[in-house]
């Protein structure tokens, strides 16, 4: 009865531990990031996680073929817990800011931009790969 019951319950851990591999469906949580950078710059949109990548050389280099496209919407919260983390909630963006889509993103949203105190700057979406 005992080695059942240890079987038992090492193959709920195991059961568990698969299960939580993908209960995000594979994408990049804001707890994956903000483990790996409490400072991170990052926001939630649609479900995926944006990071700031607006100092990065290549982004300097292209910047200009970004164009702000249609309002996404506005930032609720500000906050540095990764618990709860929800569409609109950005780290470091203020509550209010506006979020854009990109004129040149077609076939998806994998670029965003945001507008704070009159400064573009650039969120790319984090993918896991």
């Amino acid at each position: 009865m005992k080695v059942q019951f240890k079987v038992l319950i090492i193959s709920l851990a195991f059961l568990l531990l698969a299960a939580c591999g993908v209960a995000d469906g594979g994408k990049v949580t804001a707890r994956d990031v903000l483990k790996n950078n409490e400072d991170a710059d990052i926001l939630m949109y649609n479900d995926f996680i944006y990071s700031n990548v607006t100092d990065l050389d290549w982004i300097q280099e292209d910047k200009e073929s970004y164009s702000k496209g249609e309002h996404l919407g506005d930032i609720k919260k500000t906050t540095s817990s990764s618990f709860w983390f929800r569409d609109f909630y950005a780290t470091v963006l203020p509550k209010g800011t506006s979020i854009y889509s990109t004129n040149e993103d077609k076939e998806g949203v994998g670029m965003i931009l945001v507008e704070v105190d009159g400064e573009v700057l650039y969120y790319m979406q984090l993918l896991e790969g």
